[in-house]
């Protein structure tokens, strides 16, 4: 997959760090079912983070990052997966049963913290075929960038502590948006 986005620039003004380039992000909540729909069943791809990133280097997080000036923000989720884990989205569309949209967000998080204003939530799922294999995860990006992709399940995922709380994150979509589109995990 070819995606045209661009590093971050940061500059100091007066000893304090400015990032310029981009202040949204863009955060998918990929989840995979293989079979029944159940947490027992429930897993998800983490990135462990690497050594060139400026916060929670060495902590397992969902994949995302920022949004690019000339890209949609579904176009963001889709690069994001990609570089960070090496899961095709439209592919995966196509061979699975998949809950969530790429369109719009479901939740928007704007709080100016770290290095972004806003986060914009996007919850995923996949429901496999019993018996199928996860696909494999190849981050596309650095050993620095991600240094270790790997699946989890779901219910052992919520219980560490993840980056940037996304625990809590997960946990937030599974009670809002699987809940209201009848997606529950027993």
């Amino acid at each position: 997959m070819k995606f045209n986005n661009r590093e971050n620039r940061c500059i100091t003004v007066d000893g304090q760090e400015l990032w310029i380039s981009r202040s949204v992000t863009v955060l998918p909540v990929l989840i995979f079912v293989v079979g029944e729909r159940a947490l027992a069943n429930a897993y998800v791809p983490l990135g462990k983070r690497g050594t060139a990133l400026p916060d929670e280097v060495g902590k397992w997080g969902l994949p995302g990052g920022y949004l690019d000036f000339d890209e949609t923000a579904g176009g963001a989720v889709q690069r994001e997966i990609w570089e960070e884990l090496g899961l095709n989205v439209p592919a995966l569309q196509e061979a699975h049963q998949f809950v969530g949209q790429l369109e719009q967000p479901y939740f928007v998080f704007s709080e100016p913290r770290r290095r972004q204003n806003v986060t914009l939530r996007f919850p995923l799922m996949f429901e496999m075929a019993a018996g199928t294999t996860l696909p494999t995860l190849n981050p596309q990006v650095g050993e620095d960038e991600v240094a270790e992709a790997r699946w989890f399940g779901l219910k052992e995922a919520m219980e560490m502590e993840l980056a940037f709380e996304h625990q809590r994150i997960m946990e937030a979509c599974l009670a809002g948006y699987f809940s209201d589109q009848g997606v529950l995990l027993k």
